[in-house]
């Protein structure tokens, strides 16, 4: 599937899809890549798009293709960002062949190419021992972005937080490390929803449940902590089109 991806890339100036752990290669068993690929679509241009998405996916479909991935669509922020990812267990996977692929290169530079803007390509690693998440499914998720400043003081503040969080019975979020890229975040967190209700839903927020777990001295000391390790964060919320993602097994 990687070869399709990067045959997706080279047309579109981008590489597809993966997953992430930590600072090294030797993932353990819960660990992966995240590749994650940001396409701005030109104004007026969006139905076009995904129709030619749809097309993509519909050869791949037909081609036997078996490598799932899942197109978002940023809902704010400048400009009509979708993103598409998937996830690797390692590089090799990721920069394997995939000859079924290589048929759809066409169909990507004629429906695709010409409503891209531009183009926006990162990679990430899955940080399972800072994850409190069974499942990643979802039809929106919220992703929190963070530049640091102080490495060591925000990796032990999140370890611990996540620590004091654990049992409490709250949300789960999954915590990736960014492997490169200048301007980019550094770490990012997802909390997954399954639908509009549950964006809705009354939630009290990180530092409340933190509070309640650990009482109030030591959750001050770890949000002030926290604050002192980073020097910028900001956040996306993103939509699924599920009709215009790929999986083998569902795919209709």
């Amino acid at each position: 599937m990687q070869k399709f991806l990067l045959l997706l890339s080279l047309t579109l100036s981008l590489l597809l899809l993966s997953n992430f752990q930590a600072h090294a290669d030797d993932h353990e068993d819960e660990s992966f890549y995240l590749s994650i690929s940001e396409l701005s679509v030109k104004l007026g241009h969006t139905q076009a798009f995904m129709d030619g998405v749809k097309a993509v996916r519909d050869c791949y479909q037909e081609a036997g293709g078996k490598e799932p991935w899942w197109l978002w669509n940023r809902v704010q922020g400048p400009g009509n960002v979708f993103v598409v990812t998937s996830t690797y267990k390692n590089w090799q996977g990721f920069f394997a062949d995939d000859s079924v692929g290589e048929g759809c290169r066409g169909v990507v530079r004629d429906k695709v190419v010409p409503h891209i803007d531009s183009t926006y390509h990162n990679m990430a690693s899955y940080l399972p021992d800072w994850s409190s998440i069974e499942t990643t499914g979802g039809n929106f998720v919220a992703v929190y972005n963070f530049k640091v400043n102080n490495y060591e003081l925000f990796e032990s503040t999140v370890a611990a937080i996540e620590e004091g969080l654990k049992d409490d019975g709250g949300p789960g979020a999954a915590w990736y490390y960014t492997m490169g890229g200048r301007g980019q975040a550094d770490y990012f967190v997802v909390e997954y929803f399954t639908d509009p209700k549950a964006l809705d839903a009354d939630d009290p927020g990180v530092w409340q449940r933190l509070e309640a777990a650990v009482g109030k001295e030591k959750s001050s000391a770890l949000q002030q902590d926290f604050r002192k390790s980073i020097g910028e964060w900001w956040t996306y919320l993103y939509a699924l089109h599920e009709d215009l993602s790929y999986a083998a097994t569902s795919a209709n």
